[in-house]
């Protein structure tokens, strides 16, 4: 029902009356056949199956139309699918843009929620030359679209020399999450507002950009984290802890009502067909269980014509962090918070990958790579994933 969906207002806009507006189509696709494998059997990555060769994994398709009604308005849409998904067609952006100056547009409606430098457009896979975004920093996170406001904009500086593009954005976000240990929840973001900007001369550039958020974790809190630290409390109480002790111990654990943090630094060289790029990534939830998460990818490549080779490496840690218990003295309740921070913690994992990428068309790139690295989960361990797929725009 859902691609009928797609197909009837793809025609649609299609038909639209041109007296009405100009509409623009356009889109991009990845067709990806990949396999991945571990010593644990288990998928180091939820989207692959464990052994399995698969033309579902990684790939994708998606339309834009864009419908200019004059005077600097318009009207965007982007339909999405992912194989991951069975093809189930979304709305990934659905938005209106106005065009205020020359160097400023405000766009409102749902948005891209450019968590770090390259999420906006991270599904996109003509526009990087990985088969897939470093999985250490891009994870794909749930909140990848907002509903809310943004102003973007451009600026020249010293002559024209250097450009610097800014983002300005602020909005929420309801869905669901997966959690090492506890699974599939219910969360919200209230009060997203989010800022970043790039700054670039001819063969380079530097990023950084940050967002906070406050987070509505209410039914995570009660169905996941109470729950999986109740035979603690339990155990305190039976050996002294004050009812007061317990409160503040739940109270440290919870998430709901806490500050999110996500900010991201890092820097792309592109000199005389040598490209380096590198970024740093750190995100969690503030004065609560989750400690902060440490990520980076690092990569080196080389271009041949319409050929580019890349190698790159990438860590995913999430070190200690119990800076969340100060104030709770009783050690059986200082043991369960502990606890429970190492098993969200349990998935760090670092990789090493190598990849090609051969443009054939000046709109589709083969890529062939491997990947290959460690998870501290046991049943994962070492892991393996080969890939070979096409990245086009249209």
């Amino acid at each position: 029902m859902k691609k009928l969906q797609f197909f009837t207002i793809g025609l649609s806009l299609l038909y639209i009356p041109q007296s009405f507006a100009d509409i623009t189509l356009n889109g991009f696709a990845s067709i990806r056949a990949s396999q991945a494998n571990s010593d644990g059997g288990t998928t180091p990555f939820g989207e692959f199956e464990e052994g399995e060769i698969s033309f579902k994994s990684e790939s994708l398709f998606a339309v834009q139309a864009t419908a200019d009604l004059t005077e600097g308005l318009s009207a965007i849409i982007q339909l999405y699918a992912a194989g991951e998904n069975d093809f189930d067609v979304e709305a990934r952006w659905a938005y209106i843009s106005y065009q205020l100056a020359d160097n400023h547009t405000i766009n409102v409606g749902k948005l891209a929620n450019p968590t770090f430098h390259q999420s906006e457009y991270e599904k996109v896979g003509f526009a990087h030359n990985f088969s897939r975004l470093p999985k250490a920093v891009y994870t794909g996170f749930p909140f990848a679209t907002m509903e809310g406001i943004a102003l973007n904009s451009q600026f020249e500086l010293a002559d024209g020399d250097y450009t610097l593009d800014t983002k300005v954005l602020y909005g929420s976000w309801d869905g669901n999450i997966t959690l090492n240990g506890v699974g599939n929840v219910p969360l919200g973001l209230n009060d997203i507002m989010s800022v970043n900007a790039t700054l670039s001369g001819d063969w380079w550039k530097v990023f950084s950009g940050a967002f906070t958020t406050e987070m509505k974790a209410e039914s995570l809190d009660a169905n996941s984290y109470f729950p999986a630290i109740q035979p603690g409390v339990e155990a305190a109480l039976s050996l002294g802890a004050t009812q007061s002790d317990i409160t503040n111990f739940t109270n440290a654990v919870a998430w709901d009502k806490k500050d999110g943090l996500y900010w991201f630094a890092g820097f792309g060289v592109d000199y005389e067909d040598w490209l380096i790029d590198f970024e740093y990534t750190n995100y969690g939830v503030q004065d609560s269980v989750d400690a902060p998460n440490e990520n980076w990818y690092l990569a080196l490549g080389r271009r041949f014509d319409s050929y580019i080779i890349t190698v790159h490496a990438e860590e995913s840690k999430q070190p200690d962090d119990y800076g969340f218990l100060n104030g709770i003295n009783h050690p059986v309740l200082q043991a369960t918070g502990k606890g429970l921070q190492g098993v969200l913690a349990a998935n760090e994992f670092d990789g090493y990958g190598i990849s090609l990428r051969y443009d054939f068309h000046p709109s589709a790139a083969l890529k062939v790579d491997y990947f290959t690295g460690e998870n501290q989960i046991t049943n994962i361990g070492d892991y393996q994933i080969m890939s070979v797929g096409v990245d086009l725009v249209f």
